[in-house]
């Protein structure tokens, strides 16, 4: 998906992308001791076996989860976001914009209408943000090697 340029009062803005971008760096640099330390342990294995001790045992997606759960409604503020004038219209727009949109109705079934746009939202947004420190985490892995 080509990054999407938005402009406020002609000041170019923070974008989806750059935003996803942003938050793995965070997410990275507020778990890398525990993540170079993983490395660190298992440094003589492939990096195929590293990676999935940081995703099974370490429990990456619960973590990925819980610190997007932390800062959802901030996320939904965001200043890509600031033309919404509620959460559900940031999370429609979010539909518009995510890479990769979550379509396991299961998360949402029995949800109402709302309720399930905004979970659609959520898990869309956190897939993206799982594959964006995936890739960061496996560039790790390759250079602690």
């Amino acid at each position: 998906m080509a990054e999407i340029e938005i402009k406020f009062g002609g000041v170019n803005m923070k974008g989806y992308e750059e935003t996803i971008e942003e938050m793995a760096e965070d997410f990275i640099e507020e778990h890398k001791e525990e993540l170079t330390e993983i490395i660190r342990e298992n440094k003589d294995r492939t990096e195929d076996y590293i990676y999935e001790v940081i995703y099974q045992e370490w429990d990456l997606l619960d973590k990925i989860h819980e610190y997007l759960d932390g800062g959802w409604y901030g996320f939904l503020r965001s200043d890509f976001l600031n033309d919404c004038k509620t959460e559900l219209s940031s999370c429609a727009k979010l539909l518009e914009l995510v890479r990769n949109p979550e379509d396991d109705y299961g998360l949402w079934e029995g949800q109402e209408p709302q309720k399930a746009i905004e979970t659609q939202a959520f898990f869309s947004v956190r897939a993206d943000l799982y594959f964006t420190i995936e890739k960061k985490i496996k560039k790790m892995i390759n250079k602690k090697r």
